[in-house]
C-alpha cells in the first residue's frame, strides 16, 4: 500500500503547516499517474495521523490528470489555511 508513504509525507506537511493547531479537515490534490485510492488514502493517513494534530481529521481526494502531489489545504480549529503560495 504505496498509499502510506504519501500520508507521512502529507503528515510532515500537515504538522508544519498547523503550526500546533488542532486539524480538523485536510485536501490533497494527488495525479492519476500515482493510482491513489482514496479508501487506501483515508486509512492509510486514519493510521500515520493517530497521536498527532490530525488526529480524527477528515482527508479529501482530489485527482487530477498527472503527477500531482499536493497539500491544496487544511482546516484548523480557527478555520481554513489555504496552500503555501511558493
Amino acid at each position: 500500500m504505496h498509499e502510506i508513504g504519501f500520508c507521512e509525507a502529507l503528515l510532515d506537511a500537515v504538522e508544519k503547516r498547523a503550526a500546533g493547531r488542532l486539524v480538523t479537515h485536510v485536501k490533497v490534490r494527488i495525479g492519476t499517474w500515482h493510482h491513489v485510492a482514496e479508501p487506501a488514502l483515508a486509512q492509510g493517513f486514519e493510521l500515520v495521523s493517530a497521536g498527532s494534530v490530525a488526529d480524527g481529521a477528515a482527508i479529501e481526494l482530489v485527482t487530477v490528470p498527472g503527477d500531482d502531489f499536493i497539500l491544496e489545504s487544511i482546516t484548523v480549529g480557527d478555520g481554513d489555511v489555504p496552500r503555501d503560495p511558493r
